[in-house]
């Protein structure tokens, strides 16, 4: 039951994101969410499909979705701060910004996976 729970930690995010984000931003911000839970687990499934469960350069011992979970996390915590903050900004600004930092939160995630 513990793995299952680990598995799906991301999606925690979802309650908080309605919560906290503008009515106007909710629904962008929900799809921000998803798409980087789906991105995150294709990243692992690719990781592990090349036999690289601790990354290619095996600097930490921690496994794949763990740091997948830290990084998507970590962007996804600063991005509700952003949004929380931003409740005047114009719809599509703010899905201009969630384009920019989920290409973002690939990148870096792709690199922390990769270490």
């Amino acid at each position: 039951m513990g793995h299952l729970i680990y598995q799906w930690l991301d999606v925690l995010w979802l309650p908080v994101a309605w919560f906290v984000v503008h009515k106007n931003h909710r629904w962008l911000m929900i799809s921000f969410i998803i798409c980087c839970g789906l991105t995150m687990r294709t990243q692992v499934e690719l990781m592990e499909s090349t036999r690289f469960s601790t990354g290619i350069f095996p600097f930490f011992e921690m496994p794949l979705l763990s740091r997948g979970l830290i990084g998507y996390g970590l962007i996804i915590a600063i991005f509700l701060i952003l949004a929380h903050f931003s409740q005047s900004t114009a719809k599509m600004v703010f899905f201009a910004a969630t384009i920019s930092i989920y290409i973002f939160a690939f990148c870096l995630n792709m690199v922390v996976m990769l270490i």
